[in-house]
């Protein structure tokens, strides 16, 4: 009887085995769970509002922590000190520099203003960044009073004004007699507060101001009233952002319509329309769904332009897998075609005679002009630290610089791949001076150097909540795939036991048929041989 039932058996056997293999492989490729939980996903994936228990509406998670980040947020700076100042302009010395830091401030962000428009498919906001001095994280040597000798930008605008062929020789000799009144002039000694977000006044600037010559530097706002690289930048917004709410398209969420009620920048600004597009994200919303090789556009207004990141590799940050997206390497390479419009037509100043290291009209790689991007023109440039992806000339030009490296010197942006949230960012740069020798008397011993003046690093790290919901997604995946080990290891095994079965009852059969042959082999009468009989 078992004998009889057992193909039924083995037939239940082989489909239940593939039925678990079947399931098995569908778990670990994360069909089932990939769907449910994608679905889950952009269903939350949007600005908005729900309504509570009484009918009221309320933002969505995902408005309310976008209103008021909960991410720990940090900005770190270290000042470059030129030590060496009599030597520059007295021996040709290049410039010596004593990094000094971290200067440590907790960053707190809000949106301090919203509305909402196109039947709430858009949004617009402002953001608002405030800066707190951390004295506990900073160095122990570190306090805003102390003071540190960087590039005068004044004095600057002065050689450019200094030049006889634009303005003549009476310009000239009014700001050499200018310069006798002051201790200082191509560089400035100031308290780290006030090179930050304070500003200072420097002295220069009342001298011209009063004189009845260069009155005209003030008059044109070529000359500022107060100086500080981040004047005016802490408990202030930085623009009116015109964003994507994700409604009804997830995939479209943070993508940015205007900045400023503009869609591309100011004539002016860069030199080709293409250079000069507001395009991209705001950079604080991303779409769900990534994919690796798809590349992320920024729009960062403190350079006026929109940025490219690359997936780099994927990282774990706290447990959660991510991908790391950095800029291409080529990102600030003016000899890429599309990258010529940030150069400047009207001429940038040779601080290298080699045209591999810098071509005609551009700054070297890694290099960006932020002079026509800024308030008065200042001639200040924006790179990676210690000049990181910049030609090894740039470095040299100066002295005391740490060797670049990525670890400590590029930027990044870690996001968890199927919601688009960022797990951790660093964002890092450095703020250098362009100085011109030019024309005048004080400067005819040096040379043209890009010095750089400070290094940031703005830091955030999600929050525990954020991380929360994120395991969420990375467990139900996670456990997705152990329950595919799980059914396609017992699909094999019913494979398997089917499998040594019939070889069992196979076997059996083989030596039941053998047994019997035997047998009857052994009932068979042996014939008895007869005598031969002799014929009379």
């Amino acid at each position: 009887m078992v004998i009889k039932k057992a193909p039924c058996l083995f037939g239940s056997a082989i489909v239940v085995g593939i039925l678990l293999a079947v399931a098995g492989i569908l778990l670990l490729i994360g069909i089932p769970i990939d769907g449910i939980v994608n679905r889950q996903v952009i269903a939350q994936d949007y600005l908005g509002f729900t309504r509570d228990s009484n009918g009221t509406e309320i933002p969505n998670q995902m408005t309310a922590s976008w209103l008021k980040p909960p991410y720990s947020m940090k900005l770190n700076i270290w000042m470059f000190n030129v030590t060496n100042v009599d030597g520059i302009l007295k021996r040709h010395e290049k410039p010596n520099l004593k990094e000094i830091g971290p200067f440590v401030f907790d960053e707190i962000q809000e949106k301090v203003y919203h509305r909402w428009a196109e039947n709430d498919t858009r949004i617009f906001y402002k953001n608002k960044k405030l800066y707190f001095f951390n004295a506990n994280l900073s160095c122990s040597e570190c306090h805003l009073s102390q003071k540190v000798t960087i590039p005068n930008i004044v004095f600057q605008k002065l050689v450019d004004a200094a030049d006889v062929t634009i303005w003549g020789v009476r310009i000239k000799f009014a700001i050499e007699s200018v310069l006798k009144m002051v201790s200082e002039a191509p560089f400035i000694t100031v308290k780290i507060s006030d090179a930050l977000f304070d500003g200072y006044e420097d002295p220069i600037v009342d001298l011209v101001c009063k004189n009845k010559i260069l009155s005209f530097l003030c008059e044109t706002n070529s000359l500022q009233r107060r100086i500080g690289f981040f004047y005016g930048q802490n408990g202030t917004t930085d623009g009116t952002y015109e964003v994507d709410t994700g409604v009804p398209s997830p995939y479209k969420i943070g993508h940015l319509y205007t900045w400023n009620n503009m869609t591309v920048m100011p004539e002016g600004t860069w030199d080709t329309v293409y250079a000069r597009m507001v395009n991209g994200t705001d950079g604080q919303l991303f779409s769900p769904m990534l994919k690796r090789e798809q590349r992320l556009t920024l729009f960062v207004p403190q350079i006026c332009r929109s940025v490219q990141m690359e997936y780099s590799r994927d990282v774990s940050v706290q447990g959660i897998p991510s991908w790391r997206y950095v800029p291409p390497k080529d990102l600030y390479d003016p000899k890429r075609p599309e990258n010529q419009g940030f150069c400047n037509k009207a001429g940038v100043p040779r601080y290298f005679e080699n045209t591999t290291v810098q071509i005609e009209n551009c700054l070297p790689a890694g290099l960006i002009d932020l002079s026509r991007c800024q308030s008065g023109n200042p001639r200040v440039y924006l790179s990676n630290p210690h000049f990181y992806n910049s030609p090894m000339e740039v470095w040299h030009a100066v002295s005391g610089l740490s060797v670049p490296s990525p670890t400590n010197d590029l930027t990044f942006v870690d996001l968890e791949p199927t919601a688009g949230v960022p797990t951790q960012a660093k964002r890092i740069m450095q703020i250098n001076v362009g100085m011109v020798k030019g024309d005048l008397s004080i400067t005819e011993n040096t040379t043209n150097v890009i010095v750089p003046v400070l290094w940031m690093n703005e830091t955030a790290d999600f929050d525990e909540g954020t991380r929360e919901q994120l395991s969420a997604i990375f467990n139900a995946k996670h456990y997705s795939f152990i329950a595919g080990v799980i059914s396609l290891s017992l699909g094999l095994i019913c494979w398997l036991a089917v499998f040594v079965v019939i070889i069992i009852f196979s076997r059996q059969a083989d030596e039941e048929e053998y047994s019997r042959l035997v047998l009857d082999e052994d009932e068979i009468e042996p014939v008895e041989p007869q005598e031969n009989v002799v014929l009379a």
